[in-house]
């Protein structure tokens, strides 16, 4: 069938729980969208204009429903004063974080116009508005508090202190939900939507304990404070979040992204205070067939559209880099041919 809406009607609907022409189909298209269009990643990530074309050139050939403005955690770390090394064609790596300790001396809350990567972001997120805003929600992620927390300090030492000085933990984390918070005003006034990730916050990466003292509170103030703009808020968790399925109906949030999780169980457990996004795995996504893709996409859907709250189609986590595009297209057909609602 053929698209009614665009996909800007398409998210419209959903957020005010109508039921839309058809599900939305987001795959997270990140950083696969300078593959799309030829383009070295670092030109990417460093360039804001280039960035925003990539995802246009990606929407294009894809014709998904979100365009989505990303490219790793590390951004408002190193608005902070954390050092990251920019390889040509990989992602850019955390090289040295700007505290040695859980001492808060070192930081400052970054202008967020001029620190960092920070203005490639709102550069892309304002030419994409411009561009086509008007057809397609555009879509910004950024890290919460606990992942950006961790690329301040030594990971293991971030960690380790969560028990041996908890307090000094949350001191930081404290200054940087006020950053967090600055920048996400900022991609707003840009013609951007926040969106919350905080795959380090994974049950993949902590315990369920930890999460409640120190992830899941940052993300329900961070939330709390994007409702004041009165939009629904999405947030997602990479990895397992199978031991905090429960306590994600506290974070506040109104869409909920998930990964490694059993997607009935959660449409059981969330569906009726959540929309749910996902959850294609991104491995088989990377090296499957195209024609498995499209099977195993289209018994996911069918499966999930019906959710109470509503449901986006999506991967489990970013699409690789370097996915084949038929296997991305595979999963487009196979998720829009079965998340038809009207007849």
């Amino acid at each position: 069938m053929k698209d009614i809406l665009t996909p800007r009607e398409r998210f419209g609907m959903l957020v005010i729980d109508e039921k839309p022409d058809r599900c939305n189909v987001i795959p997270l298209i990140t950083s696969h969208a300078a593959t799309i269009a030829g383009m070295k990643l670092k030109r990417y990530y460093t360039n804001g204009e280039k960035m925003a074309r990539a995802q246009i050139i990606a929407f294009e050939i894809y014709q998904h429903d979100a365009l989505s403005i990303f490219t790793e955690v590390g951004i408002i770390a190193e608005a902070m004063g954390s050092e990251f090394f920019y390889p040509d064609n990989d992602l850019p790596v955390l090289k040295n974080p700007v505290l040695q300790n859980s001492s808060i001396d070192k930081l400052v809350i970054p202008e967020s116009k001029k620190a960092g990567r920070l203005p490639v972001y709102l550069e892309a997120i304002k030419y994409a508005y411009k561009a086509i805003g008007d057809i397609i929600p555009i879509l910004a992620y950024v890290p919460a508090p606990f992942t950006t927390g961790m690329h301040l300090v030594n990971p293991e030492k971030f960690l380790i202190d969560t028990l041996k000085n908890p307090d000094g933990i949350k001191s930081i984390l404290d200054i940087v939900l006020d950053a967090t918070i600055k920048f996400c005003y900022e991609i707003l006034n840009a013609g951007g939507l926040p969106i919350i990730v905080d795959p380090l916050a994974s049950s993949s990466v902590i315990s369920p304990a930890i999460y409640k003292e120190f992830a899941l509170v940052y993300e329900q103030k961070l939330i709390h404070y994007l409702h004041r703009y009165d939009f629904d808020v999405i947030l997602h968790i990479c990895g397992d979040t199978t031991p905090i399925i429960d306590i994600l109906l506290n974070t506040g949030a109104d869409l909920i992204s998930l990964d490694r999780v059993n997607i009935l169980k959660a449409m059981e457990k969330l569906s009726s205070k959540m929309r749910l996004i996902g959850n294609f795995d991104t491995s088989t996504l990377m090296f499957s067939s195209p024609e498995e893709i499209y099977r195993i996409t289209g018994i996911m859907v069918e499966q999930i559209k019906s959710a109470r709250k509503g449901y986006i189609a999506a991967t489990g986590c970013e699409v690789p880099i370097r996915a084949p595009k038929e296997n991305v297209q595979a999963f487009i057909k196979g998720a829009k041919e079965k998340g038809w609602y009207w007849e």
